[in-house]
Order: structure tokens, then C-alpha cells, then sequence
């Protein structure tokens, strides 16, 4: 009787468990997420963010019934960091040059990033005013165009110039100004106001398709595969980021939360685990390889 007693309370442990554990969070639980706001600045205001992050969070955490979430949003990186540290935040998103150079790697745990498509990448890419097919003949002496508030862009330019030209850009560029625009800054170099800049692959190409005249003057002449311009990770204390990451993918189902990736100029979201950041410590460790070599 007594084995018996053991293997019916075994037998109800084995079927009680999977259901307590869809219900492991709690209804006051919190999910804080903090959000870099200065990388998204040339697309929208920081008005429009907080409520499509706050609308998006509550999406993706309303069927387990937390109700204590809500964004933050940050124009300075290191308190974006601190913030992290301190657990005060529980998810960030930020640019993934951003954190792989600011945040330990220790804390983070697998979290998201908004794409354009599953089957390709984006770029970001050098692009220059080509005339009558006439080769490219070099930076020197050309105007630049930056976007605004992108490390990497900056950082992708510097280190084309410093392997060719041994120097910082504003000693070989005869003119860098800064764009919050990427239409803009094709049309510039379009009408020769420009020479060179620096656009993502996936808006040059909406640009392209709705003036096909431009292509007649652009070049693209180097290129940085991206998986997104914003990558999101969980803190690894968080306790609910499992329960979390399994609800990703299913958010590209919703018609709601399709109209919400629009206005951050993506079409699906998809895990974005830790190692996604191993390409941007590489392109770091040889960017500052170059700055030591320059400056001996």
C-alpha cells in the first residue's frame, strides 16, 4: 500500500509540474527595459517610442498577466549600463557596437532584434558619386556624410581611412557633416553635394526602388554585414526571460504588433543571442589596432 501511496503522488508530481510551471510568473512581476535612444533618433521622436515600447511590451507579456512593465529611455550609455548593473533595468536595446564594447558580457542572456527579412542580412555601406562610370579615384579631398548619433558608421569610415590614408578622417576628407537622413544624404550625393556616405543596405534600397534615376550616380564600394541596427538582451538574472524568449517569435503572428515593427523600420523579430556580438568585438579590436599604429 505504501509503494502504492509513492507512485500515485510520483505520478501527480510528473502532472502537476509542466502546468505550475506555466504559471511560474507572477501577476505583479516586472520587465523594465531600458532603450538607447539616440540610435533611433533619425527615424522618429522620443515621444512615439516610449508608446510603441510600452504598447509592444504589454503585447508581448499580457497573455502571463504582468502588469508592472514599462520602457526607459536613455541618451547616455554608461548610466544605460549602470542602470543594468544595478538590475533597475531588465532588458536593453541598444546598437550592438554599443554593447559589446559597454556592457560585461556576463550579464547578458539571449533577447531579441527586429529585421527586415529571415533569409538576408542588412548592410551598412560606403557610398559614393560616381560620374559617366568613371572610377572611383579615393577619399581624399571628398565631402562626407555621417548619419547622426551611429558609432559604427563612424567607426566602418575611420577605419577605411586609417588602413589607406594613415590618417584621422578630417585630415582627409575636405568636409564631414552629420545627417539624420538617409534619402537626404542619397539626394545629396545625387546633386553633388556630397561625395561620400555612409546608409544602411536595406534603406538604400527602398530609396533606389522609389527613384530608380539615382542608381545611375550611386555606388556602393564597401560594405559591413548586420544582423540589426539594435540588438535586445535580457539581464541573466532576470528570472522570466525563458518564459519571455519563447513568446519572440510568435509576436511576428500579430497584426498589431506588425504595425508596431514598422515604425522601427522592421518586418519580423528574432532571438538574438549573445554570440551575435563576437563580430563587433573583432571589427573593434582591429579599428583600435589601427588608431595604436597611427598614433606610434
Amino acid at each position: 500500500m505504501y509503494q502504492q501511496l509513492k507512485l500515485l503522488l510520483l505520478a501527480l508530481c510528473l502532472f502537476v509540474t509542466p502546468t505550475q510551471a506555466e504559471q511560474i510568473i507572477p501577476v505583479g512581476a516586472r520587465l523594465a527595459m531600458g532603450y538607447y535612444y539616440p540610435s533611433l533618433s533619425i527615424i522618429t521622436n522620443p515621444t512615439d517610442i516610449q508608446v510603441s515600447l510600452n504598447y509592444w511590451i504589454r503585447e508581448l507579456t499580457g497573455s502571463y498577466g504582468m502588469d508592472n512593465v514599462y520602457s526607459v529611455l536613455y541618451k547616455d550609455i554608461d548610466q544605460m549600463h549602470q542602470d543594468f548593473v544595478d538590475k533597475k533595468i531588465d532588458l536593453i536595446i541598444a546598437p550592438p557596437l554599443l554593447i559589446a564594447t559597454k556592457f560585461d558580457r556576463n550579464i547578458l542572456s539571449d533577447g531579441f532584434l527586429g529585421m527586415q527579412s529571415a533569409d538576408h542580412l542588412d548592410h551598412l555601406s560606403i557610398i559614393v558619386r560616381q560620374e559617366n562610370n568613371i572610377p572611383f579615384d579615393g577619399f581624399l579631398g571628398k565631402r562626407l556624410l555621417l548619419p547622426s548619433n551611429d558609432l559604427l558608421a563612424k567607426m566602418f569610415i575611420e577605419t577605411e581611412i586609417l588602413k589607406q590614408y594613415h590618417r584621422p578622417i578630417k585630415q582627409v576628407f575636405s568636409q564631414v557633416k552629420n545627417s539624420n537622413k538617409s534619402q537626404r544624404m542619397v539626394l545629396d550625393l545625387f546633386f553633388d553635394k556630397a561625395d561620400v556616405a555612409i546608409v544602411y543596405k536595406n534603406a538604400l534600397d527602398v530609396i533606389l526602388e522609389l527613384n530608380p534615376q539615382l542608381s545611375e550616380k550611386i555606388k556602393v564600394i564597401q560594405k559591413f554585414p548586420i544582423r540589426g541596427r539594435n540588438f535586445g538582451y535580457f539581464h541573466t538574472d532576470y528570472p522570466y526571460k525563458e518564459k519571455l524568449q519563447i513568446k519572440i517569435p510568435l509576436f511576428n503572428e500579430q497584426a498589431k504588433a506588425k504595425l508596431i515593427l514598422q515604425l522601427f523600420h522592421t518586418s519580423i523579430v528574432e532571438i538574438c543571442y549573445v554570440h551575435y556580438l563576437e563580430p563587433f568585438d573583432i571589427f573593434y579590436n582591429k579599428y583600435q589596432a589601427l588608431v595604436v599604429q597611427v598614433n606610434k
